[in-house]
């Protein structure tokens, strides 16, 4: 049996659906390949009805460097063996991405509808991008967004992301985890991951670790004393154990808090010490443990509570009062458990200048024609008050918003729903950037490619800019996020010059 083609890096660009290049064959015949088109990058709704969190631009924009620097030998390997048609190889083969990429930056908070990214380029090659560009964003944000739920829920207690082994495979379990990073997360587990991006990953022991000593309490202690003293002198000597291999209560934080005694740890100790407990009722077991471990002067040891958590059992466990220092949460994050499709999609909005529309009997994926550039207000308070969605080119809400007049924002579906932003009180930001001018990467210069910790402090500074009504995790507040006029006059033309020829 002949064994699968080892993959290069040029496999990302390529991780297709067939019709990208089905449609980019006819587009190279018909001579439309230097057409340049638009596509927006967006979604529609999230699961709770609020925000999402950014994440995966910066493999996007890796993307783009792969292409421009494979050669046109391996580009032709890939191509002449699953593309029929050899004008098509060819110009496949010689192609290099030339046009623009605009996009929110990771860890940027984003609503539904608004442009995540913005891809401007000849037609082939911002057609063939749609499935490797989506089959980033939609994995990353949907990591990013459900960790920032889980932290949201935890706060202010850290939350670590270990839940590589559930991972829906090999990327999503190196991207997920510094998607979870970039959503909230403390810590992660993931060795590549850290040997990748450079966040430091982080773990201690296993059951099968205690296990592996016998059955019973002197092998457990002996399991524990021989973890610390091997582990005590090691670069990143955190000191965790794991006692609810055989009864938490009636031997595993007995046998930790001897062990910690026998070899010399007390609260004078420089590293991290403590125990985690994996299984029963968390809330009970963990106050029970901080008594114990109060009471026999280890009152710097750290609780870490697994078992199955998401942010309704942390709530939970909050509510209850549960004695705790560190929540380590695994699938639930790992394969964004509860909304395990994130439901990104990539549509054509322009083309060689002409906007262009998707209708369809469901209003929601009505699609907003036109390159466009998002900007965010701000009220006098400092907290976001609304998102505007604006044309790139002549908008008259735009230069209004930048020179800080006056300037009515209106609900597109409902006329008498309008708020007035008066003149000189409020501030905007604007959030759409470029990553991608002609084809070269530009990077500001305070900005590195893949700075994570970078992009989760972003999206903490902009967490604090959003109302506690807006961040609750049920039936958040509603947040604005309207189209300019000039941008709803022209939807609207399109939509009834569409229907004026129907029937």
């Amino acid at each position: 049996m002949d064994k699968p083609r080892v993959l290069t890096e040029f496999a990302r660009v390529i991780n297709s659906d067939r019709y990208q290049y089905t449609q980019s064959d006819i587009f190279l015949m018909e001579k439309m390949e230097e057409k340049i088109a638009v596509f927006d990058v967006f979604f529609r709704k999230t699961a709770d009805g609020g925000f999402a969190v950014v994440a995966g631009v910066q493999e996007v924009i890796n993307l783009i460097e792969i292409l421009n620097s494979t050669s046109e030998e391996e580009k032709r390997e890939y191509f002449s063996k699953l593309i029929e048609s050899k004008q098509l190889v060819d110009y496949l083969s010689k192609m290099k991405f030339t046009g623009d990429i605009y996009a929110l930056r990771d860890g940027e908070i984003a609503y539904p509808n608004e442009p995540v990214i913005s891809i401007k380029a000849p037609l082939i090659q911002a057609q063939i991008l749609e499935t490797p560009i989506l089959n980033i964003i939609n994995m990353q944000m949907a990591i990013a967004t459900k960790a920032s739920r889980v932290t949201r829920a935890a706060y202010p207690v850290p939350v670590s992301a270990f839940g590589s082994r559930r991972a829906h495979g090999f990327d999503s379990a190196v991207a997920g985890n510094k998607a979870a990073v970039i959503g909230g997360c403390s810590s992660h587990s993931n060795l590549v991951t850290e040997y990748k991006y450079g966040i430091a990953s982080v773990g201690t022991m296993a059951h099968s670790y205690i296990q592996a000593f016998g059955v019973g309490s002197a092998a457990e202690k002996q399991a524990f004393e021989t973890f610390i003293k091997h582990r005590v002198s090691r670069k990143g000597n955190t000191l965790v154990l794991l006692i609810d291999t055989y009864n938490t209560l009636g031997m595993g934080i007995h046998n930790a808090i001897e062990a910690f005694k026998e070899c010399g740890i007390d609260d004078s100790y420089k590293g991290i010490y403590g125990v985690r407990i994996d299984s029963g009722d968390l809330a009970y077991l963990s106050k029970k443990c901080r008594a114990l471990l109060d009471e026999a002067g280890f009152k710097k040891a750290k609780i870490f509570l697994t078992n199955s958590l998401n942010e309704e059992v942390i709530r939970s466990l909050k509510e209850q009062g549960a004695c705790v220092d560190i929540y380590g949460v695994g699938d639930e994050i790992a394969v964004s458990k509860s909304n395990p499709c994130f439901g990104g999609v990539y549509k054509i909005v322009e083309i060689d200048e002409h906007p262009v529309i998707k209708l369809s009997e469901d209003v929601i994926k009505i699609s907003n024609p036109g390159f466009k550039e998002v900007y965010r207000i701000y009220d006098k308070s400092g907290l976001a008050y609304a998102d505007l969605i604006t044309l790139v080119k002549s908008d008259k809400d735009k230069e209004l918003l930048i020179h800080g007049k006056e300037l009515v924002i209106r609900d597109e579906k409902y006329d008498f729903k309008f708020s007035v932003l008066k003149e000189n009180e409020y501030t905007i930001k604007k959030l759409t950037r470029q990553y991608v001018k002609n084809g070269e990467i530009i990077l500001s210069e305070y900005e590195k490619l893949f700075d994570i910790m970078g992009s989760q402090k972003y999206y903490k500074e902009n967490l604090a800019k959003i109302s506690e009504e807006r961040k609750r995790l049920e039936n958040p507040h509603k947040y604005k996020v309207d189209l300019s006029t000039d941008l709803v006059n022209l939807k609207y033309s399109l939509i009834k010059s569409i229907k004026s020829e129907i029937g």
